[in-house]
């Protein structure tokens, strides 16, 4: 088998397993126990499908003795910066605009998803994973994984498209849940333009940290954004 047929061998399951997953998770299963379940083998596959495919499909080993963390460190300011603006224009988008009275419509869907998954008590904790962890396992998977060994392949430009589809596709479902279809498609949209910014900044600078950094204050302005319509 050819190096490119193993690179794609791993990464083209990895890019829609999330989709289908989401499916189970959040729409058929959503507040059972089995969707739960599905949910924490999900995330399980995302740890540690990335090393297994490298590891078993293209005979690749980790060296973390390669790491520069001077190049790690340099990547955080840039990341700061840019996860803060683009938190920055989203709060007034829904602060100042229509926008934020249309996502207002929808709070009862958002606090009826919420009540169902269980994390009405347990909200600022989850938002802590969702910003702190999971931000930091979405870069790992989405871009240094699957955007990373795709630039192997293909085009950087089919790179940047795959990956973010990819990663804009299993957003769609999520959304579905809270929105119809033209917020759906908008705001799951925005995610993959997010996705393409990320890949950019970490084809970059070489580094998850700066995307990390960024992703992790976006999710926080939306876990603020949440936490307003579910809770106020």
């Amino acid at each position: 088998m050819s190096t490119r047929n193993k690179v794609l061998l791993g990464v083209v399951p990895a890019m829609v397993l999330p989709f289908f997953a989401a499916l189970f998770y959040f729409v058929l299963f959503s507040g059972a126990r089995q969707g739960w379940v599905i949910y924490v083998g999900t995330k399980i596959f995302i740890l540690l499908w990335p090393v297994i495919a490298l590891l078993l499909l293209e005979g690749e080993r980790p060296n973390w003795r390669r790491i520069n963390w001077t190049t790690h460190v340099r990547a955080i300011p840039l990341g700061v910066l840019s996860g803060l603006a683009i938190s920055a224009v989203g709060l007034g988008l829904y602060e100042l605009t229509p926008l934020g009275d249309y996502v207002r419509l929808h709070a009862g869907a958002i606090r009826q998803k919420v009540e169902e998954l269980t994390l009405v008590g347990h909200y600022v904790l989850f938002a802590v994973w969702l910003s702190l962890l999971h931000s930091l396992l979405e870069e790992y998977y989405w871009r240094w994984f699957i955007f990373g060994r795709l630039t192997t392949v293909v085009k950087p430009s089919v790179a940047y498209l795959l990956a973010s589809l990819a990663f804009a596709s299993y957003h769609y479902v999520l959304l579905s849940r809270y929105f119809p279809a033209f917020g759906t498609l908008l705001f799951g949209t925005c995610v993959g333009f997010g996705g393409a910014f990320w890949c950019w900044l970490f084809q970059k600078q070489r580094s998850l940290i700066g995307c990390w950094v960024s992703h992790l204050l976006m999710d926080a302005a939306i876990c603020y954004v949440g936490h307003e319509l579910v809770f106020l």
